[in-house]
């Protein structure tokens, strides 16, 4: 097989082996692509076979029937479709220092389409969410203890307190790739630390809230990771309020309302509550509720005897049980339920993190279903499963004359093709260096020149330009290198650096070399006629 590749692109430059490729394969549609997700949604909902690509088997083996992914996609095209999903331009400066920049365009554009399509919460629950992923090549991978799946990508997700809509969503990479990322803000403009939790909720609602009005206030809810008096002092700055458990040894925290044992002393009774007021801030309370029930509005306990006892419960304790399961609730939609992520694996870790951004695209689909359902028929609760298998059909039923036609915008003026005029210090140099024998060259052997740049060169290190068109080499050019060094790439400042490898050298002299001239190749051929 090797060799009947080898022999298919003999004689044939790189770039015209590249396009007859290219020209093997039809070009990719819009609608081909969501026919994709709409079969591994399929696949989510239909796991019995062992492999994905016996979904477009043909016979059946007893009581297990044939596949029917072959009426909507022929395997081979959809293995060349997801064999080619790719979502970032590696070309785009941040494709070297963003470690997701994999999926950067992907979590822009959620962001986007995830604030523009619901109504903005007054409250939020801000929280930390993970995308399950074992693989070693993803860049993005962190070790979480104590989680279901102690391997993924972390997220900052914040979601509507009251629905589990996320509003935002944005993929942790480490502790410093955030540190300048303050909502386009100078980090020294904010008190909090860029690095740590309390960051994370500062630009995550700078980015999702509208501008500050007077009278309009909004609530956040965290978990005892994020919150900290400083914190909350900055949120009520920007009209938001903070709510939140927190750990008593927090800069700042009043170590009266801390409890110096875990568990609630005997002398103590449940429901006892320990509250103080700040004098600097009135509107920041510290509370201290000897009591561990997640009741909402008051506490029921068990004693002795059957009976029941009824124990009050502050509303600033109700509202956090209440409001603090928005991200967790998100999770179990995307997670526990239906997850077209753990069901179907891939070797590149970006194409997994997509489909988990794909489950959280799908799990607010519904939540806005069920909204709807509530508005509209009022009787009984949306059904999950039955709304999943509809955006599964219509995906597949999709055409191409569903897409609109993309429109052009005009491209800009061709530029000339004519080279600027080139210096009249920059001219071709022959290398003395070079002498010619009476031998044939081989057709095989690569182009070497002689001539270089005596203006572009340091002393003895040239650099040695080419004075020959080579369109058979370079489809479309009719430049030589000695143009395009100094034309096109203005003496080689703007030449295009390459991505890994070496860029352009320049070479010293070596060992002499010997250039066959075509004069002498005469001679000797006319020689050799004399001797017959």
């Amino acid at each position: 097989m090797f060799q009947k590749q080898s022999d298919a692109g003999k004689g044939k430059s790189r770039e015209e082996v590249l396009d007859a490729e290219t020209k093997k394969h039809k070009q990719i549609k819009g609608y081909e692509i969501v026919r994709c997700i709409g079969l591994l949604v399929a696949r989510m909902f239909c796991p019995h076979s062992r492999r994905l690509a016996d979904h477009w088997a043909t016979a059946t083996t007893g009581a297990i029937p044939g596949g029917t992914f072959g009426r909507y996609m022929s395997k081979a095209r959809f293995g060349r479709i997801m064999q080619n999903l790719h979502f970032s331009n590696n070309t785009d400066p941040r494709a070297g220092t963003d470690r997701a920049g994999k999926i950067c365009p992907v979590q822009e554009k959620m962001q986007e389409t995830f604030r523009a399509g619901y109504h903005l919460p007054a409250v939020f629950s801000f929280d930390e969410a993970v995308i399950p992923s074992r693989s070693r090549h993803n860049v993005t991978r962190q070790y979480l203890k104590d989680k279901p799946h102690t391997w993924g990508t972390k997220m900052f997700m914040a979601c509507c307190a009251e629905t589990s809509y996320c509003t935002r969503l944005e993929v942790l990479c480490g502790k410093d790739h955030h540190s300048s990322e303050l909502g386009g803000e100078d980090p020294q403009k904010f008190s909090a630390d860029p690095n740590s939790g309390p960051a994370a909720v500062v630009w995550n609602l700078h980015e999702v809230l509208p501008p500050p009005v007077d009278g309009v206030f909004h609530a956040v809810v965290t978990d005892r990771f994020y919150t900290s008096v400083q914190l909350a002092l900055q949120l009520l700055g920007r009209s938001v309020y903070s709510i939140g458990t927190i750990q008593p040894n927090r800069v700042g925290y009043l170590t009266e309302v801390t409890a110096k044992s875990k568990s609630r002393p005997h002398g103590v009774a449940r429901g006892t509550t320990k509250m103080a007021v700040a004098k600097a801030v009135p509107e920041m309370t510290a509370l201290l509720w000897w009591d561990s029930s997640r009741a909402m509005e008051t506490c029921e306990r068990r004693i002795p005897g059957g009976k029941k006892m009824v124990v009050p419960c502050p509303s600033m304790m109700r509202d956090y049980q209440r409001w603090m399961g928005g991200v967790d609730i998100h999770d179990q939609l995307r997670l526990q339920r239906y997850s077209v992520q753990l069901w179907v694996v891939f070797r590149k870790y970006y194409k997994t993190i997509f489909l988990g951004l794909v489950d959280m695209a799908i799990a607010n689909a519904f939540i806005i279903f069920r909204e709807a359902w509530k508005m509209n028929i009022g009787v009984g609760s949306a059904d999950h499963a039955k709304f999943m298998r509809m955006p599964q059909a219509q995906m597949l039923e999709l055409k191409d004359s569903d897409f609109a036609d993309v429109a052009m915008s005009p491209a800009p003026p061709t530029p000339s093709t004519q080279p600027r005029p080139i210096s009249s210090e920059h001219t071709l140099t022959v290398s003395p260096n070079w002498d010619s024998v009476k031998i044939r060259r081989d057709k095989k052997e690569r182009c070497a020149s002689r001539f270089y740049c005596e203006a572009c060169s340091d002393g003895e290190s040239r650099i040695y330009l080419c004075d020959r068109v080579r369109p058979k080499h370079y489809p479309g050019n009719n430049l030589t290198c000695f143009q395009i060094w100094h034309s096109k790439w203005k003496n080689g400042s703007e030449r295009p650096r390459p991505l890994v490898g070496r860029d352009i050298q320049m070479r010293g002299l070596g060992k002499k070399r010997r250039r066959p001239s075509s004069g002498d190749e005469d001679e000797e051929a006319d020689e050799e006629d004399g001797s017959e």
